[in-house]
């Protein structure tokens, strides 16, 4: 059984994500950088989809 401590620690922790998530969606807080994969230019954009 969770302890009402456990409890607490994962309310927070998703009401947290949560939270961070919509402030992401409504575009106040820019999103966390990924290294592993380069931006699409412009032109790769384009290319892409034949246009």
């Amino acid at each position: 059984m969770l302890t009402k401590e456990m409890k607490l620690q994962a309310f927070m922790k998703l009401r947290t994500e949560n939270y961070r998530a919509s402030l992401r969606l409504e575009g106040l807080t820019p999103r966390p950088a990924t290294t592993t994969k380069p931006a699409p230019t412009t032109a790769a954009l384009k290319t892409k989809h034949g246009r």
